[in-house]
């Protein structure tokens, strides 16, 4: 009997044991689905925008610590920026409102700064608006989720056309729009379009008449297109889609349409737009009178000729206007100008200046807290120009002590509504950088030496940003781009350029 027990236990263990193998075999026919994670982002930055109008910094690969984060001041009451990008031909970024203006966003203070007096018109139509820039003529595209279709004035705030309505797509919800070769001087690009109705990226060709191409399916459904901004030169596509209140960040391919999540920002963060920064920018007019746009970074040029001059006429100064991102000019015949970015075309501002500018080398730079140009000679001259007149505002002390040969001049802080400012000044006769303090009475101060033996055609500015200050400089032959120390004069040669140069300036943004 006892064997007999044993035997029965045995096979009901057995048995137990089996039915377990079963239950095991059944609970791996249905596996618990694997949680889905994001792919690996690029160790790219980029700014985001928030509804409640703050701009997040952030490295796409560690969205969880965001670079660093301003809050939009100087708007309206209950007024919101709703879209932003880079303009490619200053580096400076811009807001658009759900009031239909234009604000130039200062990064630094978040300090936003209309551009025009009122609302442009026509004004916004539908729920969201996406705006950017076209860097082949330097306009604002601004597309809305319904069918507005528009091209906006960037310095001026206002609206140049009313384009075609957007058409191809049977009830377009347009939420986001993007072009490619965002970089000052391109000759080429592309607008994409990002379209919720539908789920797919489009090309809107041409981007006047408003007609939708296919790309592809996203294979994603973009409930609530948040922002799209396209990289360059690399021509890499980033969009965020809001769901399951979520922020989520994806690739997007502009060769089939696929979006590949890469990344979710932080719970309680809501990005309505995001933007990528383009690449430091400055400008210098040769003595031939090209326009050449100079990438800081690599030292890679292009270049326009500039149109619309005198014979024999050449500018011999130029500077970003901060209140507004206007490039201006004075040339040998006295005459200021502004000089269209991107193809080299110019426009009188007023008429001949009187007194007219004396000598054959001159430093011409913005005033940011009084909005005048600040005009210096190789003669001591010293004069205040007013850019929106074209007129003398007055003659000042001449450049002293001594017989100084100012020939090229700048000031820090080159940003709208700044409250203070300092003027530097280059003597090319002595190679030396100087504080002139106060300026209207042409009081140089020495900061110090520049350590090259530099000639009296020259160009100098600061980055509106940045407060880094550049030149281009001849010595010993060779023209090159150099970095400036304002703490003491000395200079760092960072490339070469094959021209003769008349003037610089820095792009605003930068």
């Amino acid at each position: 009997m006892h064997f007999k027990k044993l035997h029965l236990l045995s096979m009901l263990g057995l048995g137990l044991t089996l039915l377990s193998c079963d239950n095991d075999k059944d609970m791996m026919e249905e596996p618990i689905p694997p949680i889905a994670m994001p792919n690996v982002a690029p160790a790219i930055e980029f700014s985001a925008l928030t509804n409640n109008n703050q701009v997040v910094y952030y490295n796409a690969r560690n969205l969880s610590s965001p670079i660093r984060t301003i809050s939009i001041s100087g708007l309206a009451n209950s007024e919101q920026i709703i879209s932003i990008d880079y303009r490619p031909a200053t580096g400076q970024l811009y807001g658009l409102s759900n009031t239909s203006r234009l604000y130039l966003i200062n990064e630094m203070s978040g300090l936003a700064t209309a551009l025009g007096s009122s609302s442009f018109t026509p004004a916004l139509s539908g729920s969201t608006s996406s705006i950017d820039f076209n860097p082949t003529v330097d306009r604002i595209r601004l597309v809305g989720n319904g069918s507005q279709n528009l091209r906006l004035h960037p310095e001026l705030g206002a609206v140049v056309a009313t384009d075609g309505n957007i058409n191809g797509i049977t009830n377009p919800m347009i939420g986001a729009i993007a072009y490619t070769n965002s970089f000052a001087g391109a000759t080429s690009t592309q607008l994409f379009t990002i379209d919720a109705t539908t789920d797919k990226l489009y090309l809107q060709n041409p981007p006047n008449d408003g007609g939708q191409q296919e790309i592809g399916s996203l294979e994603v459904d973009f409930t609530d297109i948040s922002g799209f901004d396209i990289l360059s030169p690399s021509n890499y596509g980033m969009a965020v889609n809001r769901k399951d209140n979520e922020s989520r960040l994806y690739q997007i391919n502009l060769s089939t349409g696929k979006a590949t999540w890469i990344g979710i920002f932080p719970t309680n963060t809501n990005i309505i737009e995001i933007a990528f920064k383009t690449e430091p920018i400055a400008y210098a007019v040769s003595d031939d009178q090209k326009l050449y746009r100079i990438n800081l970074n690599n030292g890679a040029t292009n270049m326009s000729s500039i149109s619309g001059l005198n014979t024999n006429e050449m500018i011999v100064g130029i500077d970003f206007r901060p209140a507004n991102g206007s490039l201006f000019a004075i040339t040998n015949q006295s005459r200021l100008l502004t000089i269209n970015t991107s193809n080299g075309q110019t426009a009188v501002v007023g008429s001949t200046l009187n007194p007219m500018i004396q000598g054959t080398n001159f430093g011409f730079d913005f005033n940011p807290v009084v909005d005048r140009i600040r005009l210096i000679s190789n003669t001591r001259q010293n004069l205040r120009l007013h850019p929106d007149l074209g007129t003398v505002v007055a003659t000042d002390g001449m450049l002293s002590p001594g017989t100084p040969v100012g020939t090229a001049t700048a000031y820090s802080n080159n940003f709208p509504q700044t409250t203070s400012t300092i003027m530097y000044v280059i003597d090319s006769n002595t190679n030396q950088l100087f504080i002139q303090n106060p300026p209207n009475d042409g009081i140089l101060t020495l900061v110090g030496g520049l350590g090259i033996n530099i000639e009296n055609n020259n160009g100098f500015d600061i980055g509106g940003f940045s407060n880094n200050a550049y030149g281009i400089f001849k010595v010993n032959g060779q023209n090159a781009v150099y970095r400036v120390q304002l703490s003491n004069g000395a200079t760092t040669k960072m490339f070469n350029v094959n021209f003769e140069v008349t003037a610089m300036s820095v792009g605003l943004g930068f």
